[in-house]
């Protein structure tokens, strides 16, 4: 799959640019917030990818930032949103501000997005509002730096191959002190981690 596309802008639209890279043009579609940072035609860009695969649909969606493809990945997975309805979403949002929304089961401001109506933003609110929570959670009390971060991220990746769920690792890292990572080897935050889950 591809991962980051970085190369020259051919052409771009408010919903999709084209970027060539290798002598090859590849459309990416991109939310509005995202195509207001594109720079202009002939200069270099690049961006973070997911390849949307669909029987024979394949769609290459662009992001700035990691932070904005992960909301857009769990957008996605809400079922009856869509591709289009998840860049709305990032186009009239910012990321921290629709996380917020959210978070505050704050329906109605949810259904300003174009293609959601009362049930669909009900949806959305029930199935995201406890993996956002658990993430602000998550960044307040062990978010010590990007050394840290990274040593964190290695846990999470760790526990995943171990078999363990999101929620189950969630719960763990959120149990963990800021003293049982600082200072300390991935192995030994592991050891600490797998006690706790």
């Amino acid at each position: 799959m591809i991962a980051i596309i970085k190369g020259k802008v051919l052409s771009k639209t408010p919903s999709s640019i084209i970027i060539e890279t290798g002598g090859i043009g590849f459309e990416v579609l991109v939310s509005g917030r995202t195509f207001e940072k594109i720079p202009g035609k002939g200069q270099e860009v690049e961006l973070n990818i997911h390849t949307h695969v669909r029987e024979d649909d394949l769609r290459l969606i662009g992001f700035f930032s990691t932070g904005e493809k992960e909301i857009f990945l769990k957008l996605l997975a809400v079922s009856g949103i869509s591709i289009k309805i998840a860049l709305s979403a990032l186009t009239i949002y910012e990321q921290v501000e629709l996380k917020r929304i959210i978070m505050s089961k704050d329906s109605d401001l949810v259904r300003r997005i174009p293609g959601i109506g009362k049930k669909l933003a009900e949806r959305i609110i029930l199935e995201l509002q406890d993996k956002f929570k658990e993430e602000e959670m998550l960044e307040g009390p062990l978010s010590r730096g990007a050394l840290e971060d990274d040593k964190v991220f290695e846990v999470r990746q760790a526990l995943k191959t171990l078999g363990y769920n999101s929620k189950e690792i969630n719960r763990a890292l959120l149990k963990m002190k800021p003293e049982d990572i600082e200072g300390k080897k991935v192995e030994e935050i592991l050891k600490i981690a797998l006690k706790e889950v």
